[in-house]
């Protein structure tokens, strides 16, 4: 639990999992495995076999949180094999300290044994299971009471309303097409002062844009660095959802490379009559027809330096640059400019000289990765399965993306000031893999190094070289 918390979590515990969650699994739940171990040992390897009344004392409770559950909620049949183990270990730790118990002498057995079959411990038992009993019986009204209170501060304020003036990078999607416990398909968003952009809407990214309190409908423009299904397969429900939130009379802007009409064409009759529906039960308060769907607009006009500026006011500077994710072509990263900070979010690319001149000196820069090693692993278990499909999908992922030490060179010789890698290829299911992950990165770049979670929230305020960073997902 303490090393590889997320993997105990999701097999053993049936938990899921987020960045921000790991924190607690491994210091509360870790601690709390470690404290029942030290107690086991110190039972099992010493005469004062009473230790043992800790871990039995700390499992009988979790059993029976278990099985209240399963009078409560409905039972996932993946808990049964814990539920299974702890009763196991409850009955071998107890018939070890019991039939030690018996086989002393009645003065010599333990006090603490002695408490717990005492007239005061076994009355103050007998409350805590009455009262238990009765918190099962009123269940529904103290279910009403807490939904109640929870509710007012889901909706209250959000985090991202608080924000001071700055340029800050949110990270709502950093998985790749593979599937991932931890990562949802790629989106990422940028507030630059009183401004909104959402770059891709990979699947699922959509709700965790809710989750994060984006204001999605206040959004400039949603920006899409090129068409592949992790990266605009959320699209139509991005562009119902900001449509509807903010009762908007006008279509989302939908940016991207040359394509993006037809992408934006395909979401809005997908979504069609859908949009018929919302506006029949809700009317113009919410849905007014004429800001349904999206409208697209294809970048054009890239320089010599395979740029070109498509967002600018007084403060800020939004250019896309080419980079080089062939066969898809083209294909475009994004980089921002706000008060003296600046980010570059690279889409997926091979190394790019594009992306090379526009990272020069850039404060974070948000970049791609994919282990060749790791997914060679991952080549040699999908032929070993006779599963020759994925075995070529796994192979043929290596010809179009940047791997960890690239990324990282990159980084160095762009002379930017923090690398964030995301799109995490293939997907990491516990932080101990990061290192692996990274490989010799960190010798190549003597910066901060950040591997990607969903939930990341990344703040560059003007007037300072520092980045602070949160978590908006828990």
């Amino acid at each position: 639990m303490l090393i590889m918390p997320e993997v105990v979590a999701t097999a053993m515990l049936s938990l899921s999992t987020t960045g921000a969650g790991i924190n607690s699994l491994r210091a509360d739940l870790g601690a709390l495995f470690l404290g029942m171990g030290v107690f086991t040992l110190l039972g099992v390897f010493s005469r004062h076999r009473w230790w043992l009344v800790v871990p039995i004392a700390f499992l009988v409770l979790v059993v029976i949180g278990r099985l209240i559950s399963v009078s409560v909620d409905p039972f996932p049949a993946a808990t049964t094999r814990a539920l299974v183990g702890e009763l196991i270990f409850v009955f071998i730790l107890s018939f070890a300290m019991v039939s030690h118990a018996l086989s002393s002498r009645t003065e010599l057995r333990p006090q603490v044994l002695r408490t717990f079959i005492s007239r005061g411990f076994l009355i103050s038992a007998a409350i805590v299971v009455v009262l238990l009993v009765g918190a099962f019986a009123i269940r529904p009204q103290i279910g009403s009471q807490l939904w109640s209170r929870a509710i007012s501060g889901m909706i209250s304020q959000s985090e991202i309303e608080d924000l001071p003036d700055g340029l800050h990078v949110g990270l709502a999607g950093t998985g790749s097409p593979l599937p991932d416990a931890q990562r949802v398909g790629q989106s990422i968003f940028v507030i630059a002062g009183e401004h909104l952009f959402i770059i891709d809407s990979g699947p699922g990214s959509t709700l965790n844009l809710e989750r994060m309190k984006v204001p999605i409908e206040t959004a400039d423009a949603i920006l899409l660095t090129h068409f592949h299904s992790d990266h605009i397969a959320d699209l139509g429900e991005l562009l119902l959802k900001s449509w509807t939130y903010g009762a908007r009379t006008e279509p989302m802007l939908v940016m991207g490379p040359e394509g993006v009409e037809s992408v934006v064409e395909g979401f809005n009759m997908a979504f069609a009559l859908d949009a018929e529906y919302r506006h029949a039960h809700h009317g113009d308060a919410v849905a007014p027809t004429t800001g349904a769907g999206g409208r697209a607009k294809t970048i054009t006009g890239f320089g010599d330096d395979e740029s070109t500026v498509i967002f600018q006011t007084d403060d800020l500077t939004a250019t896309a640059f080419l980079v080089d994710h062939r066969p898809v072509k083209p294909a475009v990263g994004y980089r921002f400019d706000y008060k003296g900070r600046s980010v570059i979010v690279s889409g997926d690319t091979m190394p790019s000289e594009s992306l090379m001149r526009q990272a020069e000196g850039v404060d974070l820069l948000i970049h791609e990765a994919a282990n060749p090693d790791m997914l060679a692993v991952l080549n040699r278990a999908a032929s070993d399965a006779d599963q020759d499909i994925a075995a070529s999908v796994a192979n043929d992922i290596l010809t179009y993306h940047t791997f960890p030490e690239e990324t990282a060179r990159i980084a160095r010789d762009a002379n930017a000031g923090y690398l964030v890698m995301t799109h995490i290829l293939p997907p990491m299911p516990a932080a101990i893999l990061h290192p692996a992950f990274m490989g010799d990165s960190k010798n190549i770049f003597d910066g901060p190094i950040t591997i990607a979670y969903d939930g990341m929230l990344f703040s560059l305020l003007p007037d300072k070289i520092d980045i602070e960073r949160q978590w908006l997902l828990r």
